[in-house]
């Protein structure tokens, strides 16, 4: 009974380094690794032009759009990566969830809020579009959510307070004894984090992941940007490129398997017509990566 969690599926029969690095490494901190992936976009801007031809601006399809669905389906294809340790034990997360903030406004002292979206990973970016105006639209609203509420419940709290109540929720959910409610106010506790710093015109971070929650992985999506390439004739080209970066809790998935994660992720942003149809397996996009030379 010690094992079971409303978000996660126990995993007792995992590889015996699986089980074991969580004691080697009790924290994400410093189980923390950092990926960088350069994905060429020229082909989704051109996609994005032609699907967006004809239609208002309030209903065009953005490059987040196609990264979110991309994510989604990627998680859903490659299920390690959805994965978590929680008490120094391996859970699969019963949901692809993906949380990242929105800004009431593009100013400095505009507040921000965070949304927390579920996803079957068979859904199409203009499916994906829609759930996220929704949410952006209620992020922006009057209307606060779970998290804003627990926030400004708890800020104006004594500082001793608030940290026997961070540290009574570490504890709680240590022994999977965290109340559901309060884990589901908490957009932590989700697949992926992913921060869109592209949209205000700047590079990527690495991030870093949180201790609190249960996102094992964090995404960076920079700016478009041209930079030199070298093409199939060995010349050097500009061509269009988004600068992606992850940050990983390496106790849940080994190396080899992010790696194949990654590649079936670039697949789906730099070929957008992969993400139409829900029958398009791993092993399709992948076509046997990596090859041996």
């Amino acid at each position: 009974m010690f094992t079971r969690r409303s978000d996660g599926i126990y995993l007792g029969k995992v590889q015996a380094m699986r089980r074991i690095v969580p004691y080697l490494m009790p924290t994400r901190t410093e189980a923390t690794v950092y990926y960088e992936q350069h994905l060429q976009v020229g082909d989704l801007l051109a996609w994005l032009e032609d699907t967006n031809a004809g239609r208002p601006p309030a209903e065009h399809v953005t490059l987040f759009h196609v990264f979110l669905t991309a994510l989604a389906r990627t998680l859903k294809l490659r299920p390690e990566v959805n994965r978590f340790i929680a008490g120094r034990r391996t859970y699969q997360h019963t949901e692809i969830s993906i949380s990242f903030i929105v800004k009431t406004a593009m100013r400095d002292d505009a507040p921000e809020t965070q949304a927390r979206l579920v996803f079957t990973g068979d859904e199409t970016v203009a499916q994906v579009r829609d759930v996220v105006t929704a949410a952006v639209s209620h992020g922006r609203g009057s209307e606060q959510g779970d998290d804003d509420r627990l926030v400004d419940f708890f800020a104006s709290w004594p500082r001793p307070v608030l940290g026997l109540i961070s540290r009574a929720i570490t504890s709680l959910d240590y022994h999977n004894a965290l109340p559901g409610p309060l884990r589901d106010a908490i957009p932590l506790y989700t697949s992926v984090y992913l921060v869109n710093t592209g949209s205000i015109g700047i590079d990527a971070p690495f991030h870093h992941l949180f201790e609190y929650g249960s996102a094992s992985v964090f995404v960076a999506i920079g700016r478009v940007a041209k930079e030199p390439v070298i093409d199939e004739h060995d010349q050097v080209v500009a061509k269009d490129r988004v600068t992606t970066r992850f940050t990983l809790d390496e106790r849940a998935s080994d190396g080899f398997y992010f790696a194949r994660t990654a590649e079936v992720f670039r697949r789906l942003v730099e070929e957008p017509e992969l993400l139409a149809t829900a029958d398009v397996t791993a092993e399709q996009i992948l076509g046997g990566w990596p090859h041996r030379s």
